[in-house]
């Protein structure tokens, strides 16, 4: 690949991604990671954690100081939430690159960043923003230091690994080093470097990292070990420093922690097909070389990209908490593999069989998936769909049937059928899916129609929370609600069915000014999918005010 045809593509992947910026944020997680950074910024508190007015104890401050910020610069919007997350994919795509030349050659890594940065799941990531897009840049951004500290110890490499493993501990715990230096310590020990990997310099890095986390410790100390009047999963004396170093992680693996899951040993196996789609199954060819080449002992470059997916992919699994977006974390080093498997000339015809007809496979379903969306989702852009749909049909016959020399390469093949596919995703899907956040909808309605009312809602939504523009009270029960009435009347409250009909029965007479499509998207399943039976799947809530 030529470098003009990877900063072409690699200016495509960036554009696909960046269009999740402009949309509604997602409900649960990123409503709540989204609020707590609002909070942030409105009440320019930056050490204590808050959602609606409660203490609050789980994720480490890091990435909700870096929303926070940007909203200092543009305000409190979906974008200015969203942003850091996409510049941390930069960062992760950029050191991907510079890991994967390390390893092998400018080639591999042109490859190695392109199919990070267009595997589903980050797509999806800058859509339905969390940490793990931050911790993605941090994370091989840290493994890329670590490794060249092996080779040459200098203050420069020294200061930012410990910076970008201080904030990787941050953003999710402690634990979340077990990636970088397993991938690191595999790779030194099964190429026998048993003197680097007892090297006392280690305790410096170590000590360096441990440093650079005292931010979190600090506001952990001020809201919580310093307060003992402070109330987390409803006891009060709990310890901040302890939930972070403990039980926010070991805590989870042994589900033994104030917070609890449930998980399946298999998770991760089948949601890696298509969360890495189109490269999963490639990613798995590649994870089985290498482990091959470790039983038999057969000579291999690296290890580090190995050690890198393989551990935290089984921690990940064993464990009882298992989300799909916990698997872009270690993207970075399968995608190197992946890279390397792609641009291996000296590969099998049976390999290079399994190769083609993988990439074709993804293609087939990106074809089918689109289809059935055109047909049973009814999205507003028939004409990006039907595009897409030819753009797919021509990019198939150009890599099955075209003359050798005008056939694109596999990793070309794949990256724009990754592209093609993701951006109706994004441009086609998306915003029709979000309509259905009654609480966004209902937020934004009200700024624009009764910009000096505030807003009392009776769920748990906190995007209302976050796109309201005036403040927001919470009212689970008619008691709450007539006592945020004694105090103001001159207001609007959204609720369900349900609490409008207590109303009525409590004698709350009431108008209606809009009402709202509900639907929790993130939960979809097919009667919401079919416009013909998603009617039966919506609930309603409105917006009224007293008469």
């Amino acid at each position: 690949m030529s470098k003009k045809t990877f900063l072409i593509l690699a200016v495509l992947v960036v554009i696909v991604n960046s269009f999740g910026l402009f949309y509604d944020i997602f409900v649960a997680d990123s409503a709540l990671y989204a609020t707590i950074s609002k909070s942030f910024y409105q009440s320019g508190d930056y050490l204590n954690i808050y959602v609606r007015g409660l203490d609050w104890l789980d994720k480490p401050h890091f990435p909700f100081w870096l929303s926070a910020l940007s909203m200092e610069v543009f305000g409190a919007n979906s974008f200015a939430y969203k942003l850091p997350s996409l510049l941390f994919l930069l960062v992760g795509m950029f050191y991907t690159y510079k890991l994967a030349k390390r390893l092998y050659n400018v080639n591999v890594a042109y490859a190695a960043t392109l199919i990070l940065g267009s595997s589903l799941h980050v797509v999806i990531s800058n859509n339905d923003v969390r940490a793990e897009g931050v911790m993605l840049g941090l994370i091989v951004g840290a493994t890329y230091h670590i490794l060249k500290l092996c080779s040459r110890y200098s203050l420069r490499d020294l200061l930012l690994a410990a910076a970008l493993s201080a904030a990787a501990i941050m953003t999710k715990g402690i634990f979340i080093l077990i990636i970088p230096y397993s991938a690191i310590f595999g790779h030194l020990i099964l190429k026998r470097e048993f003197a680097k990997v007892l090297n006392y310099r280690w305790l410096i890095l170590f000590s360096l990292t441990l440093l650079f986390t005292a931010p979190e410790i600090y506001a952990l100390y001020i809201q919580f070990d310093s307060n003992p009047d402070a109330v987390a999963f409803g006891e009060k004396g709990v310890s901040g420093i302890k939930f972070f170093f403990w039980d926010s992680q070991f805590g989870r693996f042994f589900n033994t922690g104030p917070i609890k899951g449930k998980g399946d040993l298999l998770f991760f196996v089948h949601t890696v097909l298509w969360a890495f789609a189109p490269w999963a199954v490639l990613g798995l060819i590649s994870l089985i070389k290498s482990g091959k080449n470790i039983i038999t002992r057969a000579a291999q470059k690296e290890y580090l990209t190995f050690f890198g997916f393989i551990i935290m992919f089984l921690i990940f699994s064993i464990s009882k908490f298992q989300l799909s977006h916990y698997l872009n974390i270690i993207f970075p080093f399968v995608s190197i593999g992946v890279a390397t498997l792609l641009l291996n000339k000296s590969n099998v015809k049976s390999l290079n069989f399994l190769q083609r007809a993988s990439l074709n496979l993804y293609a087939l379903v990106a074809f089918v998936g689109i289809l059935v969306a055109q047909i049973f989702f009814a999205t507003s852009y028939s004409f990006l769909g039907i595009a897409s749909l030819l753009l797919l049909v021509v990019m198939v016959y150009l890599f099955n049937f075209s003359k050798k020399e005008s056939r694109p390469s596999q990793v070309i093949f794949g990256i724009i059928i990754a592209l093609i596919f993701s951006l109706y995703v994004n441009v086609g899907f998306y915003p029709k899916l979000l309509e259905y956040q009654s609480a966004a909808q209902a937020a934004t309605f009200a700024n624009q129609e009764y910009p000096e009312r505030h807003v009392i809602t009776t769920n748990n939504d906190l995007l209302m929370d976050f796109y309201s523009k005036n403040e927001v009270k919470l009212a689970y029960s008619i008691e709450e609600l007539n006592e945020q009435l004694s105090k103001d009347r001159d207001v609007l409250i959204f609720a369900n069915d349900d609490f409008l009909n207590k109303m009525t029965e409590n004698n709350l007479d009431y108008a209606l000014i809009k009402s709202f499509d509900e639907f929790h998207i993130t939960l979809m399943d097919i009667k919401f999918f079919n416009y013909k039976t998603r009617g039966e799947t919506l609930r309603k809530r409105h917006l009224v005010e007293l008469r």
